[in-house]
């Protein structure tokens, strides 16, 4: 099961920044809210199948600019890990369910 509100860390150039992803489903959508470092605030609607789940999703980022992504997430336990890859490089978030 992947509902949930995660605490999230991330590495990025001038340290390491925290944010958070609150995902749940409908059936086989995903809904993700997150609010971290690299996509900023984003609202996203994707795939879910079993424990994992995937999304796309674009906006403009302070400093980086346009930025387009796609994001493949899994939930093992109480763990999420996200791998972004976008036209910006490739981002992994880790998180906890809080």
């Amino acid at each position: 099961m992947i509902d949930g509100t995660y605490k999230i860390e991330v590495d990025v150039p001038f340290g390491r920044k925290t944010g958070t992803v609150t995902l749940r489903t409908e059936g086989d959508t995903a809904i993700a809210d997150i609010d971290a470092p690299i996509v900023g605030k984003q609202h996203l609607k994707g795939r879910a199948e079993g424990d994992t789940f995937t999304a796309k999703g674009s906006g403009k980022i302070k400093f980086v600019g346009q930025i387009d992504y796609t994001l493949n997430g899994e939930v093992s336990g109480n763990d999420l890990v996200i791998n972004i890859q976008s036209n910006k490089g490739e981002f992994k978030l880790r998180g906890i369910r809080a």
